[in-house]
């Protein structure tokens, strides 16, 4: 079972403070995957801004034994103590990873641990972040980044998307997607910010000619899918689909496409004996050898590879009902940490293009 520490502090958002405590405290596969503890430097009553109080036992040396430490949010015009900055230093130095939520991303760049290296944040708040820090490269174009041993985020919903990304890290796609059904939120959310910055959307939901194309290409992913063909579909010239499409989920048909197909093989793999061949075809790769391909690229490991440490047991127990699969787990969790960092950039874009 994995440590996670969470950071409150006095003033802020109950919701941002929510989010991992939910995902992260599930009994994911029927049992507790994370051990959680909230933590705040000055620990008994902390004030939100919603009006009621919270009551935190734990100091912060919660965070020195923690394989993960999140940082939810911050106040930008709070000032961090160097006890919190040191206390977020030592767990990144001894090998924690870090995850700055939001604007939880202000408290990342003050501990120096992103020095050189991106950061996302909220859009709202970017160029404030890289007129403060001008050591990092902040990101307002991607929902969120995932360094390895470092991991951002983009504001509120994008906390969730960020936490189910560390379902899937650690436990797979399978039971990802089971959480993601429970907490009723989408499993996976490819595009960037810009589809969340103010732009004209449909009064009437049936007029969304965009999403009406998602579903359809979702239900042919087995097949061929020609970018004139999809843009047809909805009655759309292909220049126009093209538009409309990277405006609305700020990404484009293709990579959204590979993106779907990626996610199909993955959990044809999980919950499936399909031989690869057979789930190449099913998710529309046309051979095993294009599976092998696109899956190293995004994930930085085999089909194969994956399955031996996802598969559903066979036992009836469930994911994660087996002490094999367990040990599986917290396997990959160790070899992950060995694992060049940049194929999880990519997956996180969702915006692989060929």
């Amino acid at each position: 079972m994995r440590s996670v520490a969470v950071l409150a502090y006095d003033g802020m958002s109950p919701f941002h403070l929510s989010v991992p405590c939910l995902v992260l405290g599930d009994r994911l596969g029927g049992e507790r995957q994370y051990d959680v503890q909230v933590c705040a430097e000055k620990p008994g009553r902390l004030g939100t801004n919603a009006g009621f109080d919270l009551h935190v036992e734990q100091g912060l040396a919660a965070m020195d034994d923690a394989d993960v430490v999140i940082l939810p949010s911050w106040d930008p015009d709070l000032e961090p103590s160097d006890a919190l900055i040191e206390a977020i230093r030592a767990a990144h130095a001894r090998g924690a990873t870090v995850v700055g939520l939001c604007i939880g991303a202000f408290l990342v760049a003050a501990s120096g641990i992103a020095d050189g290296r991106e950061v996302v944040t909220h859009w709202r708040w970017a160029d404030q972040l890289a007129a403060r820090y001008p050591g990092i490269d902040v990101r307002a174009d991607v929902l969120w980044s995932d360094l390895g041993d470092l991991l951002t985020s983009a504001g509120t919903a994008a906390s969730l998307d960020c936490c189910l990304h560390l379902v899937r890290t650690h436990h797979g796609l399978e039971l990802a997607e089971r959480l993601a059904r429970t907490i009723v939120v989408a499993p996976y959310r490819s595009g960037s910010q810009a589809q969340y910055i103010p732009a004209p959307m449909p009064s009437d939901p049936a007029d969304d000619v965009i999403e009406r194309a998602m579903v359809w290409a979702r239900s042919r992913l087995d097949q061929p899918v020609s970018l004139d063909e999809w843009a047809a579909a909805v009655a759309l010239s292909r220049r126009t689909f093209t538009r409309q499409f990277r405006a609305r989920t700020g990404s484009s048909g293709q990579a959204w496409l590979l993106r779907q197909r990626l996610d199909r093989a993955r959990l044809l793999l999980e919950t499936t004996d399909h031989p690869v061949e057979r789930v190449a075809a099913e998710s529309g790769f046309g051979s095993s050898a294009a599976l092998r391909h696109h899956f190293h690229l995004v994930f930085g490991t085999t089909p194969q590879r994956h399955r031996q440490e996802f598969a559903t047991p066979r036992d009836g127990r469930g994911l994660l009902g087996s002490e094999q699969q367990q040990e599986r787990v917290e396997r990959r969790g160790r070899e992950g940490d060995q694992q060049d960092p940049g194929h999880h950039l990519m997956a996180g874009l969702g915006a692989v293009q060929r």
